[in-house]
């Protein structure tokens, strides 16, 4: 049985395209036919379908892989399919109105098959972030190096608007009471802060994407998230860098693991 699920892509908020210009103006500097909406939305709105069709448990304990693979444009009319791909995973497809793969993958319960690949940081008591931080030369990624690990502040404030205003997602798991779920896209949307933290560097684009659930994340607390460069490469005259990172509550319960590749355009 296959789950389908619509949604009309929103622009990101202006915060968002001063910090990274392809979701804004510079979108066409770069070969795309305009802004491009940031992966992490493109990711929230497939979620809407994952959670139909696998439910509240995949939030807490469940993955998914996914693969960026077009631009997607405001007001795109984005389809998320999933469906059954063998006994223990599901396949992720999200096209726009003309058909074209926007994102593709895959997702389950439980732990991933590549769940022990990730390489996760020691360096996890939160830091300030650098007041000057330096200019970040994507040919000089300090690769098997941990990042100085931020805290998050994920009041209910915060929380609800990451699902209201940035995804346009006001379901009630994201909304209601004094500690709603957190929306699931809100765990790679901290992989490029986390960044930002320490680094300044140019635009950059989601290329692929991990995210393994281990306990439910709910609003109304400090969240520290710890990363590690895990890689970086370069392909096809492009420099690509790959982080994981580990997302721990206030008593150092870890909450999920993330790995996201990046891209460097400038």
């Amino acid at each position: 049985m296959a789950t389908t699920t619509t949604f009309t892509a929103i622009a990101d908020p202006p915060e968002v395209q001063k910090a990274n210009p392809i979701h804004g103006d510079a979108g066409k500097d770069f070969g795309y036919e305009g802004a491009i909406v940031a992966g992490i939305s493109t990711y929230g709105w497939a979620g809407m379908a994952i959670i139909e069709e696998l439910g509240d448990q995949w939030l807490t304990d469940g993955w998914s892989e996914t693969f960026y693979r077009a631009g997607v444009y405001v007001d795109d009319q984005l389809t998320t399919t999933i469906e059954p791909a063998d006994a223990t995973s599901w396949s992720i497809d999200q096209t726009n109105s003309n058909g074209t793969i926007t994102v593709n993958g895959s997702c389950g319960l439980g732990r991933a098959p590549w769940f022990d690949d990730f390489d996760l940081p020691t360096r996890r008591s939160p830091e300030p972030a650098v007041e000057r931080p330096p200019r970040l030369d994507p040919s000089q990624v300090p690769t098997f190096e941990d990042y100085p690990p931020m805290a998050v502040d994920l009041s209910r404030e915060v929380a609800v608007s990451w699902a209201t205003d940035r995804l346009a997602d006001p379901d009630p798991r994201y909304v209601d009471g004094d500690t709603p779920v957190v929306h699931p896209s809100w765990v790679p949307g901290q992989m490029t802060p986390l960044i930002r933290h320490s680094y300044r560097f140019g635009i950059g684009v989601h290329a692929v994407g991990r995210v393994q659930h281990l306990a439910p994340i709910h609003a109304g607390q400090t969240v520290v998230v710890s990363g590690r460069w895990t890689d970086g490469w370069v392909k096809k005259g492009r420099q690509w860098s790959t982080t994981d990172a580990v997302f721990a509550a206030e008593d150092g319960t870890e909450l999920a693991y993330c790995r996201q590749t990046v891209v460097f355009l400038a």
